[in-house]
């Protein structure tokens, strides 16, 4: 629905509009190369940080949410990823598992069990 991405469509819809009018003022404004060519550095360096800082605020934002669900797929890929022959990188937090991981998880041969 439309209200469900509203925060990514006005980050992207800033730094367009912040990119866009920062280019056509630039343009606009009648001086030398030169001091177009600082001020250009000087605006890219500027919508650089500010860009940085919404990022920042993102993911500190949508963290919470993403972190429990990367922990209960974690496994889960670990197995998938063992079944292929490729192992994933494990984090520390997980490596405290071992390799029969948390009581309860479901194994990839248990999905295969319950969907035949």
């Amino acid at each position: 629905m439309a209200g469900d991405n509203s925060g990514a469509a006005f980050i992207s819809g800033f730094l367009l509009g912040g990119i866009v009018g920062a280019a056509v003022g630039i343009l606009i404004a009648p001086k030398a190369g030169s001091e177009t060519r600082a001020e250009l550095r000087e605006q890219g360096e500027a919508l650089r940080l500010r860009a940085e800082e919404l990022a920042a605020q993102l993911r500190d934002r949508v963290r919470p949410a993403v972190e429990p669900v990367s922990e209960k797929a974690a496994p889960v890929v670990k197995r998938v990823a063992a079944t292929v022959g490729r192992e994933p990188a494990m984090p520390e937090s997980e490596a405290a598992l071992g390799p029969e991981g948390a009581a309860g998880e479901t194994s990839v041969s248990d999905i295969g069990a319950q969907q035949a």
